[in-house]
């Protein structure tokens, strides 16, 4: 059995899109090695799916299920192990695993867990890096070959019958002049206001757009309460990540927060607009004016608190002017018939 690379990246849904441009540098720099992903139960779908990759792990929960994961682990050879994240666990799972080379961001109390260490974070010309290059950075470390920095996706065929379905079930009639508006957050404060979210739903309806929301677990207060301002609101029913991204796919645009779903948009070339408080957009949005934001103008912006006890950032953002905002911003960067898949079956 040749020795393979090990690339971990748990958490969230963005994160892992972005991982995807590094994943290509490693497919590139190894090209006669395996290409194993480790990351959490509801994207290894998306994840196997994509060129390159071999098999794909799943997060532990619990000490014993890190062990017996470990155990697997050390039974195949490696010939590196690439942690993209950086918590405890996944530098223990880096440094114990058996490959011959290990590497990670270099972060306080990880020292030990490296062989190769490189920052996470960088400047150049005043504006931070992009979140995918940082990880293109570190895959280059490990031996890749960069291939651009923008991620990018392939999508199953039964991802994208589920789409249509779901499009269907949500009352979309036209999907490709859709909007797939996204209020909530992985943080309370990257949240806007569910007030904010259920007027710009309604300006944009008035103005002749189909408007989806786009929510996932954890988020029924927020969509609840969205629902119940703006009565009427197309809704995406319950479906896996595969499915969502395929939703995704055949919007004319997504809008909201920085999100996940965002970075779907993305990596499948879909229009995007989105507004930042606690984030900052160099971190978070590629160089590509199809991908346009709003930004609070508080110097406090960007100070990625999870927590703040005078959060103002985000309700500053008026809903009336970024209802503007998306109208200007798609007016300039409509998709056109070319720019759709047939749909599945077609």
């Amino acid at each position: 059995m040749s020795a393979g690379i090990l690339a971990i990246r748990p958490r969230n849904l963005g994160d892992v899109v972005l991982l995807t441009p590094a994943l290509r540098a490693l497919g590139r720099g190894h090209s006669d090695a395996e290409l194993h992903v480790i990351t959490d139960p509801p994207f290894a779908a998306l994840v196997a799916a994509q060129p390159g990759v071999t098999r794909v792990w799943t997060t532990p929960r619990s000490a014993g299920e890190t062990l017996g994961l470990l155990a697997r682990l050390r039974a195949r050879r490696w010939d590196w192990a690439i942690d993209f994240f950086g918590n405890p666990r996944t530098a223990f799972l880096a440094a114990a695993c058996g490959a011959r080379r290990s590497a990670g961001y270099d972060l306080r109390g990880r020292g030990r867990a490296y062989r190769v260490r490189v920052p996470r974070g960088a400047e150049r010309g005043g504006h931070r890096e992009y979140a995918a290059a940082t990880h293109v950075r570190l895959a280059v470390a490990a031996g890749g070959i960069a291939n651009g920095v923008v991620p990018s996706l392939s999508l199953p065929a039964h991802a994208r019958e589920s789409a249509m379905q779901l499009l269907q079930h949500a009352g979309i009639r036209e999907p490709q002049r859709a909007v797939g508006l996204v209020a909530a957050g992985s943080w309370p404060t990257k949240t806007w206001p569910e007030a904010h979210a259920a007027l710009l739903a309604r300006l944009l309806r008035e103005r002749g757009r189909e408007v989806l929301l786009l929510a996932g677990p954890g988020e029924e207060r927020v969509t609840r309460a969205i629902t119940s301002l703006a009565p009427g609101l197309a809704l995406l029913p319950p479906c896996d990540v595969p499915a969502l991204a395929a939703v995704i796919e055949r919007l004319g645009a997504v809008v909201g927060t920085d999100s996940g779903p965002r970075h779907l948009a993305v990596a499948l070339g879909v229009p995007s607009y989105s507004w930042f408080g606690p984030t900052h957009p160099d971190n978070w949005t590629p160089e590509d004016p199809r991908h346009g934001y709003w930004r609070s103008p508080l110097p406090c912006a960007g100070c990625d608190r999870t927590r703040c006890p005078h959060w103002n950032c985000l309700p500053g953002l008026d809903p009336a002017e970024a209802g503007e905002r998306v109208l200007v911003h798609l007016e300039r960067h409509e998709r056109h018939a070319s720019d759709f898949r047939p749909a599945a079956g077609a």
